[in-house]
């Protein structure tokens, strides 16, 4: 098994094809990432005032006025 050196040039065809991939990756998934974003947002917001209404039936005490 020989051994090669790595060049100047090997490096920066390498970085220009890794560069390429994350370039069409990056244009395939913007269009979808203002949904992705909305959805988490409104789970996010569901979440609180689930944990909002829970605490507050914990903390609130139910007092019952009666008339004699």
């Amino acid at each position: 098994m020989t051994q090669t050196k790595i060049t100047k040039e090997d490096l920066k065809a390498k970085f220009q094809g890794l560069e390429t991939g994350l370039a069409k990756a990056r244009s395939t998934a913007a269009p979808a990432l203002p949904i992705i974003v909305g959805a988490v947002g409104v789970g996010v917001f569901v979440v609180a005032l689930y944990l909002g209404f829970r605490l507050g039936k914990k903390r609130n005490a139910l007092i019952e006025i009666k008339r004699i």
